[in-house]
């Protein structure tokens, strides 16, 4: 039985499984059974493993998660996360709500604050010494409610693919940056041969695309071309493009898991399904117009593979 919430022995605080996944692949965390209960300096023994916090998120069938660890002491009676645990299997919603009883809105983070991957210093227990300690941040891993705050496009395509699935992705809401909330569905702008246009605004795009190595970083060119921008009609269709650049891709925390996919694809030659969030822009060279993303974080881009396309599918009513 899973759990929302562990404290890292490596990271020294409470994270939640998406946040120790984005550790490992920073090389912060590199032992998956490295987790206690968040309720260890109560004296809860229980320990967890951080299931899938080192398989590639293309090979991912699981999103990451904590489990209870084989072998391990149970929890202390009154842990309140054997609570949650007994809620959860009974199927019941623990997780907290809007003053309007909807889910709390996820939140698009679009800058990681200093120090996000700086091991915390440890806490013992008794309150004694500097540290984070039971970090009441939901997207640093603290309590959470069904909002989540995420710094990583990849964990906001994670939830859309689950709302889109569930199919509660005109229900639930999210915002990005400085945005209005929107719905996942409104967040997310698919387009492909039937819908060849762009609305312009900032979102997150999405659609078939091959990326193709260069000495100065990696290619994205769009399959799909689009014939008109914010309303315009071009006088020809354009295939859409970005560039990540070698010094983006160095300065990327998460460089190791980024640089595993680019290259995956650059090598292979096949088709993939690209995300990028940020607003494409008509610009002109040489007489001839582009379409362009600029990828300035790689944060805010992320690659699956074309089986994305059985995945979204929506459950059958």
């Amino acid at each position: 039985m899973g759990t929302e919430l562990a404290y890292s022995e490596q990271f020294n605080d409470v994270v939640n499984a998406e946040r120790a996944y984005e550790l490992y692949w920073a090389n912060v965390i590199t032992d998956k059974r490295a987790f206690l209960c968040s309720e260890y300096e109560s004296g809860c023994p229980a320990r967890y493993t951080c299931a899938n916090m080192d398989t590639e998120q293309l090979q991912l069938k699981q999103v990451p998660h904590f489990r209870n660890q084989t072998g391990s002491m149970p929890h202390m009676n009154g842990c309140p996360n054997l609570f949650e645990q007994e809620a959860r299997g009974r199927g019941s919603d623990v997780g907290q709500a809007s003053e309007a009883g909807q889910p709390a809105p996820d939140r698009f983070l679009l800058t990681r604050p200093a120090g996000h991957f700086a091991i915390r210093e440890r806490v013992v227990a008794g309150g004694i010494g500097v540290g984070c300690g039971h970090n009441e941040d939901r997207g640093g891993g603290g309590k959470r409610s069904r909002g989540a705050e995420l710094y990583s496009l990849a964990g906001l395509v994670s939830r859309w693919l689950k709302a889109r699935r569930d199919n509660v992705d005109s229900k639930l809401i999210v915002s990005a940056g400085t945005q209005g909330p929107m719905t996942y569905r409104e967040m997310f702008e698919n387009f492909f041969v039937k819908r060849p246009s762009l609305s312009g605004e900032k979102r997150v795009y999405w659609s078939k695309a091959w990326i193709n190595a260069t000495p100065k970083g990696h290619r994205i060119r769009f399959c799909t071309s689009v014939n008109a921008i914010n309303g315009q009609e071009l006088e020809y269709p354009i295939f859409p493009s970005a560039m990540i650049w070698k010094n983006v891709l160095a300065e990327s925390e998460m460089k190791k898991l980024h640089t595993r996919r680019l290259i995956r694809y650059s090598d292979t030659k096949k088709p993939c399904v690209v995300f990028i969030y940020g607003a494409p822009k008509l610009q002109e060279r040489d007489g001839r117009k582009f379409i362009n993303f600029d990828v300035g974080s790689l944060d805010h881009l992320d690659v699956q593979g074309v089986d994305l396309f059985e995945r979204i599918r929506r459950a059958k009513k």
